[in-house]
Parts: structure tokens; C-alpha cells; sequence
């Protein structure tokens, strides 16, 4: 990990909805470096589905670990090719198809399993025993859904209740910022430019922890909604320097009104003390030991950073 990389924007730490997006990078980046060669995370949740839920339709498949469907067709066609998974007449309706592993699949998927194991423990590894069994009941609340719908073997997993959790909240912030023409991205972006500007595009990025190609579409929209101003930095004239404009400031206020809200939810379902507590395991999750300072110990016994007190 990178040092931008291990870097949280002060700003937006308080929101849930940030954090689990920054845990999310690093848990994907730690199941896919896990995973035997060739091989993906996803590759794992749809084998474990279909071996442990019995045939499957690819639609229900889809609906059920919330991979698009044009995705899901790309990923099943890849593992039929392989051999990995067969199709055979749905039971429940002849005239679809449902998905079954085939035995090779099921070894495939014993081995990534095993791997997988490596993943969690990488994704967890600042964490004490208690810490990650404490995250995992704070995460289950924000996805509900999950209850039963798919194998424990899966909903068990830190790195994919962190990712389920993730898509859960950046949906709703999509909704909730929809009549202001933004989404999420915009707002984290606005806010962490708000707090450093003038700014330079790469010094953004790295408050972001993003790389600098990636946030390249998200300061051109902005640029372009009149939202931010570029303008030649007098020190190095090669260099563009970026501000927010009146509506930028105007939409950013509104935003953050607005998320404000959906993290009053958020502490509605677990509790002030348990919103507080999520937030602060998940810091700790995105930040490598070796960076971090010690937090101080809550009454529940879990560590929390001092911006968090």
C-alpha cells in the first residue's frame, strides 16, 4: 500500500458511507492478490453459490451477489468455458436454464477458498480477534438483505460484508444527491478540495487516495458544471491549480446536508456508540499497522482514532 494510498481525507471521516469505500479498495486488492493465479473474488461467490444453494438461474445469481448482469454473463460464459460450470434445465421452470459447478468447479472452488483465507487474514490483520468479529456485527445491520439469502460461507467474510455494505450505501448517497446533479464521488471530491484549495490535481488525488488517471473524469465534470475552476498555478505555469466556484461551494453545503442525513441513519440502525465504533474498525482496517498511531480504547474495548473521540 502506498502512503497516498493509507491516506484518509480528515474531512470525511466521519461519514461511514467514505470509509467503507477506502475499506472496500483494500479489501478487493486483498482477495484478488490472495486468489490463485487467473482467478478473482467473484470467481469464489458464484462457485460457493452454486455448490452450496444447489442450480441456480444466472439472473438469480446476479440479483443475489449484486453483479451486473452484462458482468455476470461475461463471468459465467468465462467459467463454462472452463469447464467450471455447466447448464441444465431449470427445475423450477423447463424453460430456462439454471447454473451448476461441475467437478472441477468444485475443486476450483475448494482452492480459492482455502486462499481466500489468506485475503481475510491480510484484510484484518490490525485488528484483535474481538475487533474482527465485532466489525463483521456492525457491518451485517447496514445489509439486511443478506439474512439467509446466501451461504454463511460467504456472508461471513469481512471483505465481502465490507463490500456488500459499501454498494448498499453509495446507492443510497446516489439517490439522495441526485436532484443536486452530483454523486458521491463529486461530493468527496468537492469536500477535500474545499479543505486544501488552491490545489493541484495530483495533491487532490493523493488526499483522495486515488491515482491521479482516476480522478481525472470526476474534476472534469465538475469543471464542467461550473462546480471548480482550473487556473495556471503563478509558481509553476505547466501546472494547473484547482478552486471551487460560488455554486460549488453552494452544491458542496447542500451535500453534506444531505449525507448528513443518511449518516443519522446509519446511527439510527446501530447506535451512536455503534456508528462511532464501525467507523473507527474500519479505519483501522484501511490503515497498515505499521502507520498507525496506537487509538485510544473505548469503553466497549474497541480502538477508536483520535479524530473520532
Amino acid at each position: 500500500m502506498t502512503d497516498h494510498e493509507a491516506t484518509l481525507e480528515p474531512a470525511l471521516t466521519a461519514y461511514t458511507g467514505y470509509l467503507l469505500f477506502r475499506a472496500f479498495t483494500r479489501a478487493d486488492g486483498c482477495g484478488v492478490a490472495a486468489m490463485p493465479t487467473g482467478r478473482h473474488p467473484r470467481d469464489l461467490a458464484i462457485l460457493t453459490a452454486l455448490v452450496e444453494r444447489g442450480p441456480v438461474s444466472q439472473a438469480r445469481l446476479s440479483e443475489l451477489l449484486k453483479i451486473n448482469r452484462t458482468i455476470m454473463v461475461k463471468l459465467v460464459d468465462g467459467l463454462e468455458e472452463e469447464g467450471l460450470v455447466r447448464r441444465e434445465r431449470d427445475p423450477a421452470d423447463r424453460r430456462r436454464y439454471a447454473l451448476a459447478p461441475t467437478a472441477d468447479g468444485e475443486a476450483a472452488r475448494a482452492a480459492m477458498h482455502r486462499a481466500a483465507s489468506g485475503g481475510e487474514a491480510a484484510l484484518t490483520a490490525g485488528l484483535t480477534a474481538a475487533e474482527h468479529r465485532r466489525l463483521n456485527e456492525l457491518l451485517r445491520p447496514l445489509v439486511p438483505d443478506l439474512s439467509g439469502a446466501l451461504p454463511d460461507s460467504i456472508t461471513n467474510r469481512t471483505g465481502f460484508l465490507i463490500a456488500r455494505s459499501h454498494v448498499a450505501l453509495r446507492e443510497r448517497a446516489a439517490r439522495a444527491l441526485r436532484s443536486l446533479g452530483i454523486e458521491p464521488r463529486h461530493f468527496g471530491t468537492l469536500t477535500a478540495l474545499a479543505g486544501a484549495e488552491p490545489c493541484s490535481q495530483q495533491r487532490l488525488a493523493a488526499r483522495l487516495g486515488v491515482s491521479g488517471p482516476a480522478i481525472v473524469q470526476t474534476v472534469d465534470e465538475l469543471h464542467m458544471a461550473g462546480l471548480i475552476v482550473r487556473d495556471r498555478n503563478p509558481v509553476d505555469r505547466r501546472e494547473h491549480v484547482l478552486r471551487l466556484t460560488a455554486p460549488g461551494h453552494a452544491h458542496l453545503a447542500q451535500a453534506r446536508d444531505t449525507l448528513d442525513g443518511l449518516q443519522r441513519e446509519v446511527a439510527g440502525l446501530l447506535g451512536a456508540s455503534g456508528a462511532e465504533e464501525l467507523n473507527a474498525l474500519l479505519t483501522k482496517v484501511i490503515t497498515p499497522v505499521t502507520e498507525r498511531r496506537d487509538f485510544p480504547v473505548t469503553a466497549t474495548g474497541t480502538s477508536r482514532p483520535d479524530s473520532h473521540r
